[in-house]
C-alpha cells in the first residue's frame, strides 16, 4: 500500500497484511475508512482487508459471497455503505454485495443488469454510486457502454444505455462534491477519453482525452 496525504502526497511503500493479489476492489465506507476485497491469486478470491483511518491494513477476513475478479466497488450512501458489483468466476457475473458502516460483507444479492467485468463504479451526488462500461462474454466486441445507477437505498437499477464509446477496463471517480467521470480504458486499442456524470448520474458524450491512451488503469476522488 502507499498512502496518500490530502494534498496528493503519495509515501513510500508499506508492506502488506493479508494475501498478495490482483484485480481487486476497494471502496470508502463509513465516515473515514476503507475496504479492499475479492481479486485473484492462482484462483479467484473471497477476502477483504480492512483500513482504519490511519491507513492501518488488516489482516485477511475470509470474504462472504462468490470469489471471483475484475469487479469494481463503490461508496454509498448517507451513513457510509459500499457496494461490490459484478465481476468474473471467470463466468461473467451480475451480483453485488453490500457493505456496512461497520464493514461487515453481506451474502450475494442476484444483480439487476448484464453481467459483465473490467468495468468501473464511484460514488456521485453525496449519496449515490453509478457503475459502469465493462465487458460481457470477453469475446471480441463485447464490451459495453451502460450504466447502473445505484441510490442510497443500494438498489441497483436497471441498464441504461451508455453515450459514448464502450470500453473496459475504464477508471471512474466522484469529484466537486456530487460528479463523476469515467475515464480512458480499452477498445480495439487503448483509448484516451472521458464521460463526466452530471450529480443525476447522466452521462455525457466523449471528450478527448488529455494525456496517453491506457486501460488498467485507476482512480479517486481527493480533496474537496
Amino acid at each position: 500500500t502507499n498512502l496518500v496525504s490530502n494534498s496528493g502526497v503519495v509515501s513510500s511503500y508499506v508492506i502488506g497484511v493479508g494475501t498478495v493479489r490482483m484485480f481487486t476492489a476497494a471502496s470508502t465506507y463509513g465516515p473515514d475508512n476503507v475496504i479492499f476485497a475479492y481479486g485473484t491469486t492462482s484462483d479467484n478470491t473471497s477476502i477483504t482487508n480492512l483500513v482504519s483511518n490511519a491507513g492501518v491494513v488488516a489482516t485477511d477476513t475470509s470474504g462472504v459471497g462468490t470469489a471471483r475478479t475484475e469487479i469494481a466497488a463503490a461508496g454509498f450512501g448517507s451513513t457510509g455503505q459500499a457496494l461490490f458489483g459484478y465481476g468474473s468466476t471467470p463466468t461473467k457475473q451480475s451480483i453485488t454485495n453490500l457493505v456496512s458502516n461497520i464493514g461487515v460483507v453481506a451474502s450475494d444479492k442476484s444483480g439487476v443488469g448484464t453481467a459483465r467485468s473490467g468495468l468501473a463504479a464511484c460514488s456521485y451526488g453525496g449519496d449515490k454510486a453509478i457503475f459502469g462500461y465493462g465487458i460481457t462474454t470477453g469475446d471480441a466486441d463485447s464490451w459495453v457502454s451502460m450504466t447502473n445507477l445505484v441510490p442510497n437505498t443500494g438498489v441497483v437499477a436497471a441498464d441504461v444505455t451508455g453515450v459514448g464509446t464502450r470500453r473496459y477496463y475504464v477508471a471512474a471517480a466522484g469529484y466537486g462534491g456530487d460528479k463523476a467521470i469515467f475515464g480512458y480504458g480499452i477498445t480495439t486499442s487503448y483509448s484516451s477519453l472521458t464521460n463526466l456524470v452530471s450529480n443525476t448520474g447522466v452521462v455525457a458524450a466523449d471528450v478527448t482525452g488529455v494525456g496517453t491512451a491506457r486501460g488498467y488503469l485507476t482512480a479517486a476522488g481527493y480533496s474537496t
